[in-house]
C-alpha cells in the first residue's frame, strides 16, 4: 500500500472539472476529518477509556460501536454526490464490504459512502420496503417470461399441428374397408399432394401421407388420369391409390367383413365376389376343420371384421382361413389358448357388438358375467338380451312379441334359457373380443339404450329402476315407429 493509501489521501485524478476538483477537495477533507475525529478517542487516557462515547458528529451517516469494549468500530461518511461516479477514488479512501443485512445490494450501491477506520466494516441503511418492492417486481417479470414463453410454445405446437396436416407429416390410415360409396373426381394437372388433400377433405382417406405414401410403393408406371371415380368413405389409401391408377382388379377378389355381420351375410358376400356360391361356401365351412371346438355350430363370431382380397382362383378353404386367421391372431395376443375359452370370448364378444357401443363393451361384458352367476338374485342366470332372441328368430329388427319372448324352442332365447346361447350371433370387432376377456367389474345387471339415434345407453343396477329406462325406450319409439322397426 501506498503512502498516500496509508494517510487516506490520494492524488486527485487528471482531466477533472473545477466542480469535479471541489468535489474531490471536499471529499479528502471529510477524510481528513474522520480520521482527526478518531486520533482524538485513541489519545484518551486508558483510565478513562471506559468513559470515553463514540463520536457524534453530525456529518456522520452511521456508524458501529461496541458498548462492551467502549470502543468505535468505525464510521461511513457520505461522499458528495458530484464524486460518486469516480470508483478510483472511492476505492482509495474507503473500506467497505456487503454485511448479511444488505446482501442483495450491489458494490455500486455502496460508492456513495467511505468508511474511515479499520474494523468492522458498517453496511449502508438498507430501505427494506424498496427492496421488497424490487423483489416484486422481479417476480412479476419472471412470471410474465414465464407466461408469455408458455404462450409461445403452446402457438407452435398449435402451427406445427396446422403445418403438419398441410404437408402430410402424419400418416394416419382407415383400417378398411370403407363406408358408402362416393364420386371423386381428379383434375386435370393434380399431383399426388393434390389429390391427397382433396381426398382427405372428403374423408375418403385419413391423411395425405398414407396415400402419397401408397402412391409411391404402386407398382405401376401409370399416372392418375383425369376423371371421375368410385370410392368409398373411409377407406384404406393402398385402395384408393390402386382404384385411381385403374389397377385390374380383375385379377384379384375383394370382400369386407362389418362388425355384426351373421354368417349367411359373410358367405353372401364371398359368393358376389368369387365364382364360389353360398351353398358351396357353408358346406365347406365345417367349424371343425378349422380347428374350432365340436360345439361351435358355424364359423359365426370367428370371421373377423375387415377387409380381405383373394386371388383369382383361391379355394373356399384359402379364403375362410384368412378371414379367421386375425381372430385367432387375437387369442394368441390375449394368451388364451383354450377352444373352449376362445368360444366363450367369441360368443359374449358377438352380443356386446349387437347390444352396446363401442365405449360400452366392457361395462356391457360385467354386466353379461354378473347375470351368468346363477346365485344373484336379479336374473338367476338368465341373460335376458334381446338380441339373441332376434338372432334365434332368423329375422333383423329389434323388437319382439310377448309371445316370442315365451317361445322355448327358440335356442337363443336368453329369456327362457339359461347361460350364454349356443353360439356366437355376429361378427365381433377385436375391440369387442378384448372387453370380453376383460370386462369391468360392476354391481350393474341391466342395461339399456334408450335412444337408438344418439346411442344413449343408461346402466342400472335393480329391475324397478331398469324398468323406468324401459319406459323412456317405449316413449322413444313411439315417437319414432320408422327406427324401431313398428309397422
Amino acid at each position: 500500500m501506498t503512502d498516500e493509501h496509508l494517510s487516506g489521501e490520494s492524488s486527485a485524478p487528471q482531466f477533472m472539472s473545477r466542480r469535479e476538483r471541489r468535489a474531490y477537495e471536499q471529499a479528502q477533507e471529510q477524510a481528513r476529518r474522520a480520521r482527526g475525529i478518531r486520533s482524538a478517542a485513541d489519545g484518551q487516557d486508558s483510565s478513562t477509556e471506559a468513559d470515553v462515547d463514540p463520536p457524534k458528529d453530525d456529518a456522520l451517516l452511521s456508524g458501529r460501536y461496541d458498548t462492551e469494549q467502549n470502543e468505535d468500530l468505525g464510521v461511513l461518511y457520505p461522499l458528495p454526490e458530484d464524486t460518486r461516479d469516480y470508483p478510483d477514488l472511492a476505492s482509495e479512501v474507503t473500506s467497505y464490504s456487503p454485511t448479511e443485512a444488505a446482501e442483495d445490494e450491489t458494490e455500486e450501491s455502496l460508492l456513495g459512502y467511505m468508511l474511515v477506520a479499520d474494523g468492522s466494516e458498517p453496511a449502508p441503511e438498507v430501505d427494506e420496503e424498496a427492496l421488497q418492492a424490487r423483489k416484486v417486481r422481479k417476480r412479476r417479470r419472471t412470471l410474465i417470461m414465464l407466461s408469455s414463453f408458455g404462450i409461445f410454445l403452446g402457438l407452435l405446437v398449435v402451427v406445427g399441428l396446422a403445418v403438419s396436416q398441410l404437408v402430410g407429416w402424419t400418416n394416419n390410415d382407415y383400417p378398411g374397408p370403407g363406408g358408402k360409396e362416393v364420386q371423386f373426381e381428379v383434375n386435370p394437372g393434380e399431383g399426388a399432394i393434390v389429390i391427397g388433400n382433396r381426398l382427405v377433405d372428403q374423408d375418403i382417406v385419413a391423411s395425405t401421407k398414407a396415400f402419397r405414401d401408397a402412391f409411391e410403393a404402386a407398382d405401376s408406371d401409370a399416372q392418375i388420369q383425369p376423371g371421375e371415380y368410385t370410392l368409398r368413405e373411409e377407406m384404406p389409401a393402398r385402395d384408393a391409390a390402386a382404384i385411381l391408377f385403374g389397377e385390374d382388379t380383375e385379377s384379384q377378389h375383394y370382400v369386407y367383413v362389418n362388425s355384426g355381420h351373421r354368417i349367411d351375410d359373410v358367405y353372401e358376400n364371398i359368393a358376389e365376389q368369387t365364382s364360389h356360391t353360398a351353398d358351396e361356401i357353408e358346406e365347406a365351412a365345417e367349424p371343425t376343420n378349422f380347428g374350432l371346438p365340436e360345439d361351435a355350430p358355424s364359423l359365426e363370431g370367428y370371421i373377423a371384421v375387415g377387409e380381405y382380397r383373394f386371388p383369382v382362383g383361391a379355394g373356399i378353404d384359402e379364403i375362410l382361413e384368412q378371414m379367421i386367421e386375425p381372430t385367432m391372431e387375437e387369442f394368441q395376443r390375449l394368451e388364451i389358448e383354450d377352444p373352449e375359452e376362445q368360444f366363450r370370448i367369441v360368443t359374449i364378444a358377438s352380443i356386446l357388438e349387437a347390444e352396446a357401443r363401442t365405449e360400452d363393451f366392457e361395462e356391457v361384458a360385467g354386466i353379461i358375467e354378473n347375470r351368468l352367476d346363477r346365485s344373484n338374485s336379479e336374473t338367476g342366470g338368465y341373460l335376458q338380451i334381446d338380441a339373441t332372441v332376434i338372432y334365434g328368430m332368423g329375422v333383423r329388427q329389434l323388437q319382439f312379441s310377448s309371445e316370442d319372448r315365451q317361445d322355448e324352442s327358440n335356442a337363443y332365447n336368453t329369456y327362457q334359457h339359461r347361460g350364454l346361447p349356443p353360439g356366437p350371433i355376429g361378427a365381433p370387432s377385436i375391440a369387442a373380443l378384448d372387453a370380453a376377456a376383460d370386462p369391468n367389474d360392476s354391481d350393474n345387471y341391466y342395461w339399456i339404450t334408450t335412444n337408438i339415434e344418439t346411442g344413449e345407453t343408461k346402466f342400472s343396477t335393480t329391475y324397478e329402476q331398469h324398468r323406468q329406462y324401459q319406459q323412456e325406450y317405449r316413449e322413444y319409439c313411439d315417437d319414432n315407429p320408422e327406427i324401431c322397426g313398428r309397422d
